[in-house]
């Protein structure tokens, strides 16, 4: 397996690079970040 380790590395960073390329290339801008925390900051609210 220690010889498919490099591939296993090029491919999981060609999947994210595609992922954030996707993300960003959107016409209104990223705003992944920005629900990503208002998702996380809806289960710490103090009620």
């Amino acid at each position: 397996m220690a010889e498919y380790d490099a591939l296993i590395v090029f491919l999981l960073s060609a999947v994210l690079m595609i992922f954030y390329i996707y993300i960003e290339a959107r016409p209104k801008g990223s705003n992944f970040i920005g629900n990503v925390k208002s998702t996380i900051s809806r289960f710490f609210r103090k009620r």
